[in-house]
């Protein structure tokens, strides 16, 4: 978008975990029930949403510092831009965006890429989670405006809920 002279950014999901990236592994790894939006503070992603649409300049938002195993704080200009992508798996439940995109994947499928992304050390325990996360996320479908599907050709747009 921006190549094309629409200004834009990204809030991507991960900055709003509760808990930094390991420590949240690990918590997963204790119970696998902590997996879930309730491990994202999706009100104030929603609440970063609403005040770029209510057309605040700066936004403040958490970052995660991965290798410190740390959430910090950043301020993120946005005057200038007409697009704000909300990114993650569970963006599909946030109330302040204007359309919903759903990759219609199923787990094996993203299991695959990961492991060919070599993004994490891989475990089995990753499979469950990603498993629990595709049954959570397999409702969402129904809220998406568009979907994109599995081989990422035609897009399916659907009517305005």
């Amino acid at each position: 978008l921006n190549e094309r002279g629409v200004g834009a950014d990204v809030l991507q999901q991960d900055d709003y975990f509760v808990f930094p990236p390991r420590t949240n592994h690990e918590m997963r790894r204790r119970n696998l029930e902590q997996v879930g939006p309730y491990e994202v503070k999706l009100d104030f992603l929603d609440s970063n949403l609403r005040s770029f649409k209510q057309g605040e300049s700066t936004l403040y938002k958490p970052l995660v510092v991965y290798e410190k195993d740390l959430i910090t704080r950043e301020e993120m200009a946005v005057a200038g831009l007409t697009v704000l992508i909300a990114e993650g798996t569970y963006t599909c439940k946030l109330e302040f965006v204007d359309l919903r995109v759903f990759i219609d994947r199923t787990y094996r499928q993203t299991l695959e890429a990961r492991k060919r992304r070599a993004r994490d050390k891989w475990e089995p325990f990753i499979q469950d989670v990603l498993e629990r996360e595709h049954q959570i996320i397999s409702a969402d479908k129904a809220t998406a405006d568009v979907i994109i599907p599995d081989d990422f050709g035609s897009i399916e747009l659907q009517a305005r809920h």
